[in-house]
């Protein structure tokens, strides 16, 4: 008999949700065992699909098992042109938040994001105001609001709805990265390394197979 955490789990899975410690860290612990792993794939392998982690092994996904279909194959393809459409926003983002927090290395799963932390560091270094503006006028993120306060919220909106971001607590200015991220980040390199995504050959690689 399934459990009520294995219905929610591959619920979550096929619904496209990356499942990590800050998305749904019950979900998430579930995946964990390898005896539960086992009954999941078990059950995703009957409608061509498989559990995987991603490379940073932080997250776990939803991905196809066999390719070779058309219309599977045109799915799978389709996933990669929506992050290759977007890509200049999401590294424009990582960017800004670089600069905001003074650090070399991008947003990874389990950050804090302050809302109230980024305006006041906006604040403080106006030049950082052209980079939000133009942030906020990238079709992923565009908000008609003119103000920073406005930009930054609409920004981190979007993100919370993309399911990058998850709300701590009820003030909607606190925000923890999720495993999504590590998603992306393995989109970016496949897209990186494969400028040319439309190719069907491309589409047998392994990468390509995350769903």
């Amino acid at each position: 008999m399934s459990s009520p955490l294995f219905e929610r789990t591959v619920t979550a899975l096929l619904q496209e949700r990356v499942i990590c410690e800050v998305s749904d860290d019950e979900l998430y612990n579930y995946l964990l065992m390898p005896g539960n792993q086992d009954a999941v794939n078990r059950f995703l392998g009957q409608i061509n699909r498989t559990l995987r982690q991603t490379s940073a092994r932080d997250a776990f996904v939803c991905a196809y098992l066999d390719i070779s279909d058309a219309g599977t194959k045109e799915a799978v393809r389709q996933q990669f042109r929506d992050v290759a459409n977007n890509l200049e926003a999401f590294v424009q983002f990582l960017r800004l938040v670089m600069m905001l927090e003074a650090n070399d290395r991008p947003v990874l799963p389990g950050d804090k994001l302050s809302e109230g932390h980024m305006l006041d560091r906006i604040a403080a270094a106006p030049a950082l105001e052209s980079r939000l503006r133009s942030l906020a006028e990238k079709k992923v993120f565009q908000t008609k609001r003119s103000d920073s306060a406005g930009q930054i919220r609409a920004v981190l909106s979007s993100l919370e709805k993309m399911g990058y971001l998850k709300p701590i607590g009820t003030s909607g200015s606190l925000y923890r990265a999720t495993g999504r991220w590590s998603w992306l980040y393995d989109a970016m390199t496949f897209i990186q390394t494969h400028e040319g995504i439309q190719g069907a050959e491309e589409a047998e690689s392994e990468q390509m197979r995350l769903h």
